[in-house]
C-alpha cells in the first residue's frame, strides 16, 4: 500500500513496485487508506507524513492498531531527528527521507519483508488468474479469492501444467497423494468448487482425458 498525496510520485512508486513484482494499491489521503486497510490487507505500507487530510503519524498509529504486524515505511521530506523519532514512536518500522534513491527504497522493502519472511516472488499468471504460491493467495480478475487448502493445491497444479490436459490420475497422485483411496469423483467435485469461486469457464473438461486451466481467449466448455 502506498499513501502519498503527490500524484506523480505516487504513480512512480506504483510503477517501480509493480516492476519489482509487488501488488500495489495506492491512496492520496490518509483516512481513505485507513478505511480500506481491512479490505486491502497489505503486507507493507509506504506512508508520507504530510497528507492533505491528516498526518502520516496519525495514520501509522491507526494502522498499527488495526494490524500490529503490518510493516510501515515512512517516506517523507521531513528529515529532522525529531521527525524521525516521532515516526518511529507512532509505529514506523523504517524511515526514508525525500529525495530518495529508488534502489535504496526497494532494498529497504526487501529487508523489511525478509524480516517478516514474506515472499516477494512474482505470481504465476494464467490469463486473468494470479497465483502467489508461497503466500497461498489467488487473485482472479483483480479480486482476491478464498480457497481451501485442497482447492488451492489443485488450482496451482493445473496452473503449473496449463500448457496441457492433465489426467485425473495425475491430479490425484500430485494433489492427494499416490496412496489416496477416496471417491472416484473427488477431482470433479473440487474442480466444480473452484469453478463456483472463480468462473465456470476457468477449467475446461476434456471428456475421457482430464482437465486444463484455460486463458480468457481460449475455447471454453464444461
Amino acid at each position: 500500500m502506498v499513501v502519498e498525496d503527490d500524484k506523480k510520485l505516487r504513480r512512480l512508486l506504483e510503477l517501480e513496485l509493480q516492476h519489482a513484482g509487488y501488488e500495489v494499491v495506492s491512496y492520496e489521503e490518509g483516512f481513505e487508506a485507513i478505511e480500506n486497510f481491512g479490505t486491502d490487507k497489505p503486507d507493507l505500507v509506504i506512508l508520507d507524513i504530510m497528507l492533505p487530510d491528516t498526518s502520516g503519524y496519525e495514520v501509522a498509529t491507526e494502522l498499527r492498531k488495526l494490524s500490529p504486524d503490518v510493516l510501515i515505511l515512512m517516506l517523507t521530506a521531513l528529515g529532522m531527528k525529531k521527525d524521525k523519532l516521532t515516526g518511529f514512536e507512532s509505529g514506523a518500522d523504517d524511515y526514508l527521507t525525500k529525495p530518495f534513491d529508488t534502489e535504496e527504497l526497494l532494498a529497504r522493502i526487501r529487508a523489511l519483508l525478509r524480516r517478516k519472511h514474506i515472499s516477494i516472488s512474482k505470481p504465476l499468471v494464467v490469463g486473468k488468474l494470479e497465483i502467489y504460491e508461497n503466500e497461498r493467495r489467488v487473485i482472479y480478475r483483480g479480486r482476491e479469492v478464498e480457497l481451501s487448502k485442497t482447492e488451492f493445491d489443485l488450482l496451482l497444479y493445473l496452473a503449473k501444467n496449463s500448457n496441457r490436459v492433465v489426467s485425473k490420475e495425475e491430479i490425484l497422485n500430485s494433489v492427494w497423494g499416490i496412496d489416496y483411496y477416496g471417491s472416484d469423483n473427488t477431482v470433479e467435485v473440487y474442480v466444480n468448487y473452484i469453478r463456483k469461486k472463480l468462473s465456470p469457464e476457468v477449467i475446461k473438461t476434456y471428456r475421457g482425458l482430464g482437465y486444463k486451466l484455460v486463458e480468457e481467449n481460449d475455447e471454453t466448455s464444461n
